[in-house]
């Protein structure tokens, strides 16, 4: 009986122990949820208050010069995405099979992390498909060192990609900021110092590897020059604010405490490379035969003269801020550098471009044939330094821009063969134009419209109109391409004072729509027709100049929502006849481009 007592005694102890426990566990859940409660409910408010988290203002009373932290997200995802994505597509097709599936299992991971809100798991998933895509990439590649060890500088801007991919990823991770301000910072500087670096490499191998090697330095002068104006460009940073008493406006001279994403020695670097990397590559490609022939001498002119004058020409925008002059100088700096780069960038494209590739079109003989050119390219050279120079506002100069305009043009019809009674019409054009230029009258505008028609018309004829052929399958023969071309380029000359002068955004946008068809024919009949004649960088470059028109007209109140509508269907179209170059290839893809595109824009229809 005791002991049975005993182990009464024992389990009511033990049981009392257990409910004391269970009491003490209820009462710290107790404890504990309200104030997970009230964090909850406080982070709540504040992101139901802040959403984007850009409220965040730092206290005014900081010592001068201290860099202030804000809140907020990346602001710069547009920009980077223009070389990130097309480089991901280049590095993903060059990977095979191994790194696309790498990069879409790692994807997938890094969705469902984020989807149950695990950031600290998404950031490691992201870091660790980064890694596993650069070791891919490498055991690809592996076949390019026993080609030429120097494939190794290629190797690295692929890892250095990848890099960049990561922290462009870590960045949109918004609860790094509280936790490590400082290191969001650096990966913002990383990721515009590599952007500018390592895509125009990517891309242009990969644009060497489609279409060869013949003009490399110029695919690489085209895309060091967007990377140049996307990134090394002053930038605001996206985490720091404006401190107080500086403008935030970004002006030719700034510092290193304007909030400007790179600093003085990124900036300067980037803008060197630039400068010298296309000259580099031509001689590197070109260098048995440099100087062999009047082309090779105008390629280096070129190389070394265009991408210095891009700079200058930006100096208004803070491309020279990290020289440290001061304000006053750097206009003349740009106006000195500015003109001797013009002068000689117009020499090189006299001799590669004009005698290179419209020899056939130049009637006079030499010596006198470089003397009618070299009128009208040096003309229009002088005529577009004296416009940016503020030259042409003082008094009187209105006799000096007509002098050269009328110069210009008579040397380039001269230069055509055009007989004696067409000349007038060319310098007429020219005088009307400058009147309008000074006046700003929609009738001399017309005048100027309709006398460079005529000659223009009247070169078309000559040229092309008497061949005998026929397009297919649209029933089109050279002579209804030529009149399609003619309506075309008076509708190109006409439209610019149109856009300029016009209340009227219906009739504008229907004109703007009628023009960029005529120009879907016209490159639809060429580019498949005449292989070479017509090459996919011109499609490319007119879709992309089309897109960003209708895009800018629209937003200015020119064009209506409709008629922006089909000028944007009509110039991305265009792009299917690069994916397959066929005569049905336009229709089709303009049909697709029209059934999808009101999904994104049909809210702008709508009154």
């Amino acid at each position: 009986w005791g002991s049975r007592e005993r182990e009464r005694e024992v389990e009511g102890d033990q049981s009392s122990m257990s409910s004391e426990a269970q009491q003490q566990g209820a009462r710290r859940r107790v404890v504990a949820a309200p104030a997970a409660s009230n964090k909850d409910k406080e982070d709540r408010e504040s992101s139901r208050d802040d959403p984007d988290g850009t409220a965040y203002e730092p206290p005014e009373d900081v010592p001068e010069g201290t860099i202030a932290f804000r809140y907020n997200k990346f602001q710069h995802n547009a920009r980077i995405a223009c070389f990130m994505l097309p480089c991901m597509g280049i590095l993903m097709a060059y990977g095979g099979k191994t790194t696309t599936s790498t990069v879409v299992a790692g994807a997938m991971v890094t969705y469902m992390l984020d989807f149950y809100g695990w950031k600290e798991g998404t950031l490691i998933a992201v870091w660790v498909t980064v890694i596993c895509s650069m070791a891919t990439l490498f055991l690809a590649s592996m076949h390019l060192f026993s080609v030429s060890i120097y494939n190794i500088a290629l190797v690295y801007n692929m890892l250095a990609f990848c890099a960049s991919a990561g922290l462009w990823g870590t960045l949109q991770f918004t609860s790094l900021q509280r936790q490590y301000p400082r290191m969001v910072l650096i990966c913002e500087r990383l990721l515009f110092s590599l952007m500018p670096a390592t895509p125009p490499v990517l891309l242009t191998w990969a644009t060497v590897a489609m279409v060869g090697a013949g003009a490399a330095h110029y695919y690489l002068l085209a895309y060091l020059s967007i990377g140049f104006v996307l990134y090394v460009m002053p930038v605001r940073s996206s985490f720091r604010v404006v401190a107080k008493g500086r403008s935030k406006k970004l002006g030719p001279a700034l510092d290193e405490l304007d909030e400007v994403v790179m600093g003085r020695f990124e900036t300067s670097a980037h803008s060197m490379c630039y400068t010298v990397l296309p000259a580099l590559i031509k001689t590197a490609v070109h260098h048995n035969h440099m100087y062999s022939t009047p082309d090779d001498l105008a390629d280096i002119v070129l190389l070394h003269s265009a991408p210095p004058l891009l700079v200058v020409a930006l100096a208004y925008r803070g491309s020279l801020w990290w020289l440290g002059l001061e304000p006053q100088h750097y206009k003349l700096v740009r106006g000195i550098l500015g003109g001797l780069l013009v002068l000689a960038a117009a020499g090189a494209l006299e001799v590669r471009v004009v005698f290179h590739a419209f020899r056939q079109y130049i009637k006079v003989p030499y010596p006198w044939d470089y003397v009618a050119v070299s009128a009208g390219v040096y003309g229009l050279a002088l005529m577009v330094l004296a416009h940016f120079s503020g030259v042409l506002e003082r008094r009187g100069m209105w006799v000096l821009l007509n002098a050269l305009g009328v110069a210009s043009a008579l040397g380039v019809q001269i230069a055509l063969g055009m007989p004696f009674y067409m000349l007038p019409f060319g310098c007429a054009g020219a005088h009307f134009c400058v009147q309008f230029y000074y006046k700003r009258k929609l009738w001399d505008y017309v005048a100027f419209c309709l006398t460079a028609a005529m000659a223009m018309c009247w070169f078309i004829a000559k040229s092309f109109m008497f061949l005998d052929f026929e397009f297919d399958p649209l029933p089109m023969s050279i002579k209804h391409v030529c009149l399609v071309l003619m309506l075309v380029s008076l509708s190109s000359l006409l439209l610019p004072g149109l856009v300029a002068a016009s209340k009227r955004p219906g009739l504008t946008g229907g004109l703007l729509a009628l023009h960029a068809g005529g120009l879907c024919v016209l490159e639809l009949q060429l580019h498949c027709q005449f292989k070479g004649i017509y090459p996919p960088y011109l499609v490319v470059f007119t879709t992309c100049l089309g897109l960003y028109l209708t895009q800018h007209l629209h937003a200015q109140g020119k064009s209506t929502a409709g008629s922006a509508w089909l000028m944007g269907c009509l110039y991305a179209s265009k792009l299917g006849l690069l994916l397959h170059p066929a005569p049905l290839a336009l229709p089709s893809s303009l049909l697709l481009c029209l059934s999808i595109s009101p999904i994104y824009v049909g809210w702008a229809l709508l009154p």
